[in-house]
């Protein structure tokens, strides 16, 4: 069972990975289309740096740590049985693939109309076919991303986390007898991109399986605040290092090996949020908001950067690192707002496609 203060610290750390996500698909300062590009890559050194802090660096502590949540709440209230399995998926099923079908078809058709109005078509359309050309299995894969990603791109983790919990069975014998062998063949796999499959990707099943491994052996994933000091003073000189040496060889290594100790960082940092109640509170509010603001911040954030690099000047020293930090502030909030108008208005329609949550 998972006891109120775990419970309280898993729901603040619903949405700030939200931001991290955010701010991972904000990073790109030049947007491609089929009929040329807008945005530059002629930066100054600052905007790069904070830039490859924030989005390579904070935010992508986000889908680990979201992989672990998932795998460690999937099991540490799961007494394995066939009923209970099967319950486990039928809710799965409302939580995951309802909003993930929802929100892939409503993608789809949102870019099948913007490629059909002439004015706009070229910013939607890449270098493959336009989805009025679009045959059976390019409509399947369009949904599902059989060979990469799905159209709503961000999609993908839903996708590889309903992939995981239909494994779940077989990765809870995997890591109640053989954990170690187990982990270490998926770091080293995940760390040197030598992972033999497409999906789930090893991300995935590292931090799934981590989370399920608390879960069954019944620990409690905030264990490790007794040493909070040190995963703090480890974490920053592995980020700092990762910034500075982003474009190295061995930052693959680095980098991934510094997420491990991020998502440490992230769990313990919940602790002493218990006691700002002010901000305790308002990021459980925004938890609310957390899957919704997820779903829908794609095409959203793509159409404000587009309409900010189309008409704003770009040629100022520090326009560009302006632009990379408040558009998804002004992203997030126009999505919380909308959140909480469609929750007032229109809870019923709201909770499909979000899961109920």
């Amino acid at each position: 069972m998972i006891d109120n203060e775990s419970s309280l610290r898993l729901k603040l750390l619903r949405f700030p990975p939200i931001i991290g996500v955010i701010y991972i698909h904000a990073y790109n300062t030049v947007i491609h289309y089929s009929g040329g590009s807008l945005g530059t890559d002629q930066l100054n050194a600052l905007t790069n740096w904070i830039r490859i802090l924030l989005s390579e660096g904070i935010a992508r502590i986000a889908v680990p740590l979201f992989f672990l949540m998932a795998g460690y709440l999937f099991f540490a209230t799961f007494h394995w049985s066939r009923r209970t399995y099967v319950h486990k998926i039928m809710t799965r099923l409302r939580s995951l693939l309802i909003p993930f079908l929802f929100w892939n078809l409503a993608a789809l058709a949102f870019f099948a109309l913007a490629q059909a109005i002439p004015s706009i078509q070229p910013y939607f359309t890449g270098l493959g076919k336009k989805i009025a050309q679009y045959g059976a299995f390019d409509y399947l894969n369009a949904l599902l991303g059989l060979k990469g990603y799905p159209i709503a791109y961000h999609f993908w983790f839903i996708r590889d986390l309903m992939l995981l919990v239909l494994l779940a069975p077989l990765l809870a014998v995997i890591v109640r007898f053989v954990p170690i062998p187990f982990f270490i063949v998926v770091y080293l796999c995940w760390v040197t991109d030598t992972w033999p499959v497409a999906m789930p990707g090893a991300v995935g099943v590292l931090f799934f399986s981590a989370g399920a491994l608390c879960g069954i052996k019944g620990e409690n994933l905030f264990a490790f605040d007794r040493f909070a000091k040190p995963i703090y003073g480890l974490y920053v000189p592995m980020l700092v290092a990762d910034v500075i040496w982003y474009h190295a060889w061995f930052n693959v290594y680095l980098h991934r090996t510094g997420l491990i100790v991020g998502v440490l960082a992230a769990l313990c940092v919940t602790k002493p949020i218990l006691a700002w109640p002010r901000l305790r509170d308002a990021l459980i509010t925004l938890g609310g908001a957390s899957f919704f603001v997820y779903a829908a911040h794609e095409p959203l954030l793509g159409i404000v950067r587009l309409l900010a690099f189309r008409f704003i000047p770009l040629d100022g020293a520090y326009t560009m690192l302006t632009l990379y930090l408040t558009i998804p502030v002004l992203v997030m909030a126009l999505l919380v707002g909308c959140h909480r108008f469609l929750a007032r208005f229109c809870p019923g329609p709201l909770g499909l496609i979000t899961g109920g949550r």
